[in-house]
C-alpha cells in the first residue's frame, strides 16, 4: 500500500478569475484532476488523500468529483489557506502518520514516467526517501544538489543545479516526513514566509537519512500550473 498525498489549496494568481476551482479545469476533454488521478493509475494497492478548499467543496463540490473518480480517496477540508504546502501536507497527519510509503506530489502536473520504476529504483539505493528531477534553471522550482546516487540538499526557487524537482517527493515511511516536517516548523524554514515541501528533504538529510533521485526529461514533466502550459500540453496531445 502507498498512499498519495495531492494538496490543493494554493491559489494561482494566473487562475485569478476563473469562475471554477483549479482542480476542475477542463484540459482536453478532462478535468485537470481526473489527468492527476490517471497519472497514478499503474501504482495499486494506494489511497489517495486530497486536502481540498471547504469552500470549493461547498461550492463545486469538488470532494464528490473525486469519490466518483476514486470512491475510496480520504478528503480533507480546510477553512483557510495555510502558510504554505508543508502546513497543508501536515493536515493529512492522521493518515500519513505510520510506516506506510508516501508519494507527496503537486495536485497540477503529471509525469510521463512509471511511478512503480521510480519507487523500485529507490528501493534498490536503499533510499529513505527520493525526488524526480530534470533539467531547468527557471527559479519557479525547488533544486537538488547531486553526489553519486543521493541528494546532499535541496533549495526552494534557487536554481543552484540544472536539477529541477519535479514537484514529486516519496517518502518510504510517512512518519519520516511527519518528523521532518515538524523539524522545519520549529526551526521556521520558511521562504517569503511559505513554508514548501523541501524544506522537509533537507531535515532529512541532517538526520542522516539517504534521498535518492530519479531523472527524466524535460519533456516528460506536464506542469499545468498556468492557463499557457494548458495550452501547450493540449496542442502537443492534438500534434
Amino acid at each position: 500500500m502507498i498512499n498519495v498525498l495531492l494538496p490543493a489549496m494554493g491559489t494561482s494568481a494566473f487562475f485569478k478569475d476563473a469562475y471554477f476551482p483549479k482542480p476542475l479545469t477542463e484540459i482536453s476533454g478532462k478535468t485537470m484532476v481526473e489527468l492527476v488521478i490517471d497519472n497514478y493509475k499503474e501504482i495499486e494497492p494506494k489511497n489517495y488523500i486530497f486536502v481540498f478548499s471547504d469552500d470549493d467543496c461547498k461550492r463545486f463540490h469538488l470532494d464528490s468529483s473525486v469519490k466518483i473518480l476514486s470512491p475510496a480517496s480520504r478528503v480533507i477540508r480546510l477553512h483557510q489557506q495555510t502558510e504554505g504546502a508543508l502546513c497543508t501536507c501536515l493536515m493529512a497527519i492522521e493518515y500519513i502518520n505510520d510506516d506506510v510509503p508516501l508519494i507527496i506530489a503537486n495536485s497540477d502536473q503529471i509525469i510521463d514516467v512509471d511511478y512503480k520504476k521510480v519507487i523500485e529504483h529507490f528501493d534498490n539505493i536503499c533510499a529513505d526517501a527520493g525526488v524526480i528531477t530534470f533539467p531547468n534553471v527557471h527559479p519557479r522550482w525547488s533544486y537538488a544538489k547531486k553526489c553519486d546516487d543521493e541528494i546532499v540538499e535541496v533549495a526552494e526557487k534557487n536554481p543552484f543545479s540544472k536539477n529541477a524537482i519535479a514537484g514529486f517527493y516519496y517518502f518510504k515511511k510517512g512518519r519520516d516526513f511527519i518528523l521532518a516536517a515538524k523539524k522545519a516548523l520549529l526551526k521556521q524554514n520558511n521562504l517569503d514566509g511559505k513554508y514548501y515541501i523541501s524544506a522537509s528533504i533537507n531535515e532529512l538529510i541532517l538526520m542522516g537519512k539517504k534521498i535518492g533521485y530519479y531523472d527524466i526529461q524535460k519533456e516528460q514533466y506536464k506542469s499545468f500550473y498556468s492557463p499557457a502550459k494548458i495550452k501547450e500540453y493540449e496542442e502537443n496531445i492534438k500534434g
